[in-house]
C-alpha cells in the first residue's frame, strides 16, 4: 500500500476525500503547515523534505487559481503522483503545461479529478453519445450545507470578472454572471461561470464546439444578488465584505438538495440530460473521483502514466455506482 497524503486536508474538501479513503480503507494523512506531515504547499524546499518516491498526493489545497505548479513540479524530481481537486482554468492550463515532462518522468497526474470536469466527462460518457457537439453543465449546491468561506469565495471569483468559455470551438471570453440560461434537469435558473471544461473535455471530444459552466446558489436572493454584483464594482466589493453574513444566510435558508447535471447535444441537434442529484450530502459528488483514483494508485490498479485525461481518471460506471452507496441518485432525461 502506498502513502496517500492530502494537502488542504484540514478543509472541507480535503476532509471529505480522506474520510471516504478512510471508509474504504486507505489511510491518508493531512499534509500542510500544521497538518501530520509537515509541508508549505508552495515551498519547493518543504515539498522535497516532506514528500517521498511513491507517494500519492491528493491536492485539495485551494484556491488554486492562485497557486503555482510547483508541487508537480516537485513530484516529478521524486516521483511521486498528484490528484488535484483544481477546477480553475488558468490552473489546469499551468499543470498542462508540464505534459512532457509529467511523461517523461513516468509519473502521474489526475487534474481537475472533480466535480466539474472527471464527473462531466463520465455522464458524457454515460450519455452514449459519441460525437457531441455542445455540453452545458450545473452546478448547483446544496448551499445549507456547503456555504462556507472558501466555497462562497470561488463562487464569488467569476461575479462581474471576465471567464473564458468554448464557443465555436475556441475560447472566447465572457463575462461571469453576467449571462443566465433554464436547466430542466433539475429544473434550475444558472448563471455563467468559470471552470476547467472549456480545456478539460474538447482534449478528449474534439468534436464539441461549445462548452460552457453555470451555477446555482440555492439562495432565496442569492443569484439576484450577485448577478446585481457583476453589474457594479461597487456591489461586487459589497458582496465580498457581506461574505460572512452570507453564507451564515445560506446555512439558514439555503437548500438542501443539490445537483450536478450536464446536457448534451450532439451533431443532430438530440438532447441528453442527465443529473446527479441527493437530498443530502451532494457536495460528495466532489470529492468522490479523487478519492476513488486514490485508492487505485496506493493499492497500484492504475497504471495511468503522464496527465491523465479527464475521461480516464476514473470509469464512469464505477463513480456512478459508488455515489449511489453515498446517497446520490443518476436522472436521465
Amino acid at each position: 500500500m502506498r502513502r496517500v497524503l492530502i494537502a488542504g486536508g484540514a478543509g472541507f474538501f480535503g476532509r471529505l476525500v480522506g474520510e471516504l479513503l478512510r471508509d474504504m480503507g486507505i489511510p491518508s494523512a493531512v499534509a500542510g503547515r500544521s497538518g501530520q506531515i509537515v509541508m508549505d504547499i508552495e515551498d519547493r524546499a518543504s515539498l522535497r523534505a516532506a514528500l517521498r518516491r511513491g507517494d500519492v498526493i491528493v491536492d485539495a489545497a485551494g484556491p488554486f487559481q492562485s497557486r503555482t505548479a510547483a508541487l508537480v513540479e516537485v513530484a516529478c524530481d521524486i516521483g511521486a503522483d498528484v490528484i488535484d481537486l483544481n477546477e480553475s482554468l488558468v490552473h489546469a492550463r499551468r499543470i498542462e503545461a508540464l505534459a512532457d515532462r509529467v511523461r517523461e518522468c513516468g509519473i502521474a497526474v489526475f487534474s481537475t479529478c472533480s466535480a466539474v470536469s472527471a464527473v462531466a466527462a463520465a455522464l458524457l460518457r454515460i450519455s452514449g453519445i459519441a460525437r457531441p457537439a455542445r455540453l452545458s453543465a450545473l452546478v448547483a449546491p446544496a448551499s445549507r450545507e456547503t456555504a462556507h468561506t472558501g466555497t462562497l469565495r470561488a463562487l464569488l471569483a467569476s461575479v462581474g470578472v471576465p471567464v473564458e468559455v468554448w464557443r465555436g470551438g475556441r475560447f472566447v471570453s465572457a463575462l461571469g454572471w453576467r449571462e443566465a440560461r433554464a436547466f430542466s434537469l433539475p429544473p434550475r435558473r444558472a448563471y455563467l461561470v468559470a471552470s476547467a471544461l472549456p480545456l478539460t473535455l474538447p482534449r478528449v471530444w474534439p468534436s464539441l464546439c461549445d462548452v460552457d459552466c453555470w451555477t446555482d446558489t440555492g439562495t432565496p436572493m442569492g443569484n439576484g444578488i450577485l448577478a446585481l454584483a457583476a453589474r457594479s464594482s461597487a456591489l461586487r466589493a459589497l458582496a465580498e465584505r457581506a461574505l460572512p453574513l452570507g453564507g451564515a444566510l445560506a446555512r439558514m435558508i439555503g437548500t438542501r438538495r443539490g445537483a450536478f447535471a450536464v446536457e448534451i447535444e450532439d451533431e443532430t441537434g438530440q438532447v441528453a440530460r442527465l443529473a446527479l442529484t441527493a437530498a443530502r450530502r451532494s457536495y460528495l459528488i466532489a470529492a468522490a473521483p479523487a478519492a476513488l483514483a486514490a485508492r487505485a494508485l496506493a493499492q497500484g490498479s492504475s497504471r495511468e502514466r503522464g496527465i491523465v485525461p479527464v475521461d480516464r481518471q476514473v470509469a464512469a460506471d464505477e463513480l456512478v455506482a459508488y455515489l449511489g452507496t453515498l446517497g446520490i441518485s443518476l436522472v436521465r432525461a
